[in-house]
């Protein structure tokens, strides 16, 4: 927990953090009050606390009353087994997925020691998005990686076909590697990587008649690692690559694309500021919608559920300001199943399926949604999935959730990108 980004200090917050005691109390102590609600939680599923919340009594760090209600929502929990498994399972999935991947940590390094790293380099962006979420880059050896994107700038900045999500394409694969080991001004040819990126822009343009539609996953990576790069498009740059005809837009056009590939174009659409087509983002929506299934969020009209089309259209709904849409949707339960069947099966070898692995980030960076998105719809799909009906009735009650002083972290997510803001 110590190595959470969030107790980095920022530059634009240096001035508000002067003293030890400022440090303590906006980075440190709400690391630490978590540590104490942890325990709270420990309490209700009935792991061995029982002593720690004795000394916590005893020292006054909770009140006796505080702890009356506890063991009042612990015997509701009793007359309902399956919201307390729930819980349990809901509270144990960090530790699940730490030790999965501390337990295979030998096995992950050697990812790294393949002929060609260029073949692997995909599932080793994939594998290091997990291992950055949960921190625990700290315990990697990355140093295999790091010398190949350092001195192999050329086999790395090349363009594949068939991108996907759960594709990514390698150039930029290695450009977010590049970005997070290493310093991007010193250890990278960033001339080269500039000259690439601009030679990519023109094959985008000669190749296809409408990019935004015809290679989605494509451009948005494309922008994504301009964005890493700082290699700023102009506007009539930008506006080639947005070049489309109302075709598109249609629905006989649009019921054939995934789910996550149209929530993208509106992503992307809004990354680059392309708000004003509201008609043509109306249509998009409102295929996103026939895609909700009492079973979860499909992937085709006619497809399966999967943990990637269910991330994105929670985030386009967040995006849009329209997460009432979800409401009577259990994608919880969905997801919380979803993680704890991948890690079952999952195994690091030179075979790792890469949708396996794409599935459980994306699982991931649902939860991310639930728990850093502070709206009463989010709150109530938490309640929904971990607590008893009591609970549930008492959040659907109240007008609104009250904005409380609380010295725990309130991360939140960025509406456009999606990236947590600490």
């Amino acid at each position: 927990m110590f190595s959470d980004q969030f107790l980095i200090i920022r530059r634009n917050e240096i001035k508000a953090l002067n003293t030890p005691i400022e440090r303590f109390d906006k980075k440190l102590a709400p690391i630490i009050y978590e540590i104490f609600l942890e325990k709270v939680v420990d309490y209700l599923v009935d792991k061995p606390c029982i002593p720690i919340m004795l000394e916590l009594k005893s020292r006054q760090f909770i009140p006796i009353e505080f702890l009356m209600e506890l063991q009042n929502l612990k015997r509701v929990f009793d007359k309902d087994p399956d919201k307390l498994e729930n819980l349990k399972k809901y509270v144990q999935i960090r530790d699940r997925i730490i030790n999965k991947f501390s337990e295979n940590k030998e096995k992950i390094e050697k990812l790294e020691d393949l002929d060609n790293p260029q073949d692997k380099l995909q599932l080793i962006y994939l594998i290091y998005r997990i291992i950055d979420f949960f921190h625990l880059q700290k315990i990697f050896d990355f140093s295999h990686i790091k010398n190949f994107l350092k001195n192999n700038t050329e086999e790395w900045l090349v363009s594949i076909p068939l991108i996907t999500l759960k594709n990514p394409d390698i150039y930029f694969c290695g450009i977010y590697l590049a970005n997070r080991l290493l310093d991007m001004d010193i250890d990278i040819n960033m001339e080269q990587v500039i000259h690439f990126l601009s030679n990519l822009y023109e094959e985008n343009i000669d190749e296809f008649e409408a990019p935004l539609f015809e290679a989605t996953d494509r451009l948005y990576y494309y922008l994504k690692s301009t964005q890493m790069s700082n290699y700023k498009l102009s506007d009539l740059q930008i506006k080639m690559l947005f070049k489309t005809e109302p075709r598109f837009f249609e629905s006989h056009f649009l019921k054939n694309l995934e789910t996550s590939q149209l929530v993208v174009i509106i992503k992307i659409l809004n990354l680059v500021g392309f708000t004003k087509l509201e008609r043509e983002i109306q249509s998009i929506t409102e295929e996103i919608e026939r895609r909700l299934t009492p079973e979860g969020i499909i992937q085709y009209r006619d497809g399966f559920v999967t943990s990637e089309s269910t991330y994105y259209v929670l985030f386009c709904n967040y995006m849009k300001n329209s997460l009432d849409k979800l409401k009577d949707y259990d994608l919880l339960g969905n997801i919380v199943s979803r993680i704890y069947r991948n890690l079952e099966i999952l195994d690091f070898t030179i075979d790792t399926n890469y949708d396996l692995v794409s599935e459980l980030f994306y699982s991931i960076e649902s939860l991310k949604l639930f728990n850093c998105i502070e709206t009463k719809q989010m709150i109530i799909h938490l309640a929904k999935f971990l607590f008893p009906q009591i609970v549930v009735d008492t959040i659907l009650k109240s007008e609104e959730i009250p904005q409380t002083t609380t010295r725990f972290r309130h991360l939140k997510v960025n509406r456009i990108t999606g990236e947590t803001i600490y």
